[in-house]
């Protein structure tokens, strides 16, 4: 079964589409040529596997989260809803990147 989802839509430098199918928003990163070609040796060795996740699409969900379809349709509610989760998300990049700073980088030098 084929899911209907959404064109890619872009928002502070991320890109998300609606799955109608289960009502999520799901962050999204197109792959590159390496990363597909990846992909693809290792479904070989894998059984079928993806290593990264890439759909059929071309495309990685980084991560999902619930949105109604009448918030996804409303352009000024899905904005406010992407702002603040891209918020969100820029803080735990933030937060993951000074832990590493402080809990690993010094080990490596």
């Amino acid at each position: 079964m084929t899911e209907m989802k959404s064109n890619p839509y872009k928002l502070n430098g991320k890109l998300f589409r609606y799955n109608f199918d289960t009502c999520v928003v799901e962050y999204i990163q197109k792959a590159d040529k390496e990363t597909l070609a990846d992909d693809a040796k290792w479904k070989q060795t894998h059984d079928g596997r993806s290593l990264y996740g890439v759909g059929d699409d071309g495309y990685i969900i980084l991560d999902s989260i619930g949105l109604s379809r009448e918030n996804w349709s409303n352009k000024e509610a899905r904005d406010g809803y992407l702002s603040a989760w891209c918020n969100d998300l820029d803080a735990e990049l933030e937060s993951m990147a000074a832990d590493f700073v402080k809990y690993e980088l010094p080990y490596l030098v």
